[in-house]
């Protein structure tokens, strides 16, 4: 029987998985949108740009929108390019976790059943097909790991350049990567020269996007993470940070989590530090990316933590396997507990996807085409191309109307967001902090109340109403449009 699985099992794993995504297809982010739009407008020529021909660097992955292009420009539908790859990408990143799971611990059975769990994770689920780089994202974090294993750093800096294109926490896998080299390095000149390599094969990668954003756009920070940041620190904030991380892993891989500690303790316990100083590197990523987002003040959603969630997975799965290395289980009874464990974790995870994420997914595309999709086809017939649109949210709007469109939230012009610092959204709108940027032809509000900013200024056009932004936020909100009279 487990020749059969172990032969079988892993296509039969992608098949589920990639079934199970494919019913939420149409479930598109408004984030997602924004990519199709870069791509798009990147294929017709107009440059790297949300606006048509005015370069502006407001997404976080900038491969994934070339990705996007690539397709757009072979006359692809930029939508059906970039849900087909986010999915393709997920499928084969449930094997890249196979693969790493296997090299970490030798074992196809643990190796297997580590896969089948992390294809299984709610937050995984949601995310796939979703269009948002967050698929390939996973992949390239397996590759790096792969290769760095097999002890091919160049390789693996070759992978994570490109995961920080992507992803641009990936420079913190990178330094992972540096200090196993370091640590498990035997000859000096040889440790350096391969340090050196990869410095060289990461810095042509990123480098050569940095340069290209210093002279287009005039920064390299991308525009996300000063949009997606909290201004200012305190202790209860980061406090608030920290538990929001916690929130965010435990919701669906808490018992591999603690598996996953409880094997850390029980290999420094018994002073077994050539197996934590092999093994335990990408448990340096996983400790440094919530570090990261923690001290940075960065409002982490489930996609940032997904990077890290395979390894907490494959992890805790190694974390049970130290059971049976320490001889303090037998071999069956190692895995009659990894079953058990495997079979409590897929419980809570299809719980929470279909009590909790599927409801929302539904609203969410509920709200998208009854809400945002009439207020874009109006300003696409009503309006002239040159309009100006000021928003607080801008992939879907912009990318159907093809108007200019202004965020409130800075991911266009971060002008915008230093017109609103020291207020919130409401109080912002209501002073029209935005005109201290720019004076739109038609301004779109979210709010509880309808119509909230009438006036003899600001004529409301249309109001549609959307329920479930999020899934801490399934309040009824109201979008009206505004047309400016002067």
């Amino acid at each position: 029987m487990w020749r059969l699985v172990l032969q079988y099992g892993i296509g039969f794993i992608v098949l589920v998985f990639f079934v199970t995504a494919s019913l939420h297809f149409r479930y598109t982010p408004d984030d997602t949108y924004i990519y199709l739009q870069y791509g798009r407008n990147i294929a017709r020529g107009e440059g790297f740009s949300f606006n048509a021909g005015t370069p502006s660097y407001g997404v976080t992955g900038p491969l994934w929108a070339l990705l996007i292009a690539a397709g757009a420009k072979l006359s692809l539908d930029p939508y059906i390019v970039a849900k087909t790859l986010d999915i393709v990408f997920a499928s084969l990143s449930i094997i890249g976790v196979l693969a790493f799971a296997f090299i970490l611990m030798r074992d196809r059975i643990y190796a297997l059943i580590a896969a089948c769990i992390f294809s299984f994770d709610a937050w995984f689920l949601r995310w796939s097909g979703s269009g948002m780089e967050t698929s390939l994202s996973i992949l390239l974090v397996m590759l790096v790991l792969w290769y760095a294993y097999k002890k091919e750093y160049i390789t693996s800096a070759l992978v994570v350049g490109l995961l920080t294109l992507v992803r641009p926490e990936g420079i913190l896998l990178f330094l992972a990567v540096l200090v196993d080299r370091v640590i498990n390095g035997k000859e000096r000149a040889a440790v350096i020269k391969t340090i050196l390599g990869s410095f060289l094969v990461y810095s042509i990668v990123v480098g050569s996007w940095l340069l290209y954003s210093y002279l287009q756009f005039g920064t390299i920070v991308a525009n996300t993470f000063q949009a997606k940041s909290t201004e200012g620190t305190s202790l209860p904030l980061l406090w608030h940070f920290v538990m929001a991380n916690f929130e965010i892993i435990g919701t669906t891989q808490i018992l591999l989590a603690l598996f996953l500690v409880a094997g850390v303790i029980l290999v420094v316990r018994r002073s077994d530090w050539r197996t934590l100083r092999e093994d335990g590197f990408p448990l340096l990523w996983v400790i440094l990316l919530p570090l990261c987002y923690v001290v940075m003040s960065v409002q982490v959603v489930s996609r940032y933590l997904l990077l890290i969630l395979p390894l907490v997975v494959v992890y805790g799965v190694w974390g049970i396997k130290r059971l049976e290395v320490a001889s303090l289980v037998s071999p069956q009874r190692g895995l009659q507990i990894l079953l058990v464990v495997a079979a409590l974790s897929l419980a809570q995870n299809q719980l929470i996807y279909r009590m909790w994420i599927v409801p929302h997914m539904e609203s969410f595309e509920l709200g998208t085409e009854e809400c945002l999709k009439p207020i874009a086809y109006w300003l696409r017939s009503n309006s002239s191309p040159g309009t100006t649109v000021l928003t607080p949210d801008i992939g879907m709007l912009g990318y159907v109307s093809e108007r200019t469109m202004y965020d409130t939230a800075g991911l266009l012009t971060l002008d915008v967001k230093r017109a609103f610092r020291g207020v919130s959204y409401d109080e912002g709108m209501k002073q029209r902090r935005y005109e201290q940027v720019v004076h739109p032809d038609y301004v779109i509000d979210r709010s509880p109340v309808p119509e909230r900013l009438a006036s003899e200024s600001l004529k409301p056009v249309m109001t549609r109403t959307f329920s479930g932004l999020g899934l801490s936020k399934p309040e009824l909100e109201y979008y009206t449009l505004y047309k400016v009279m002067r």
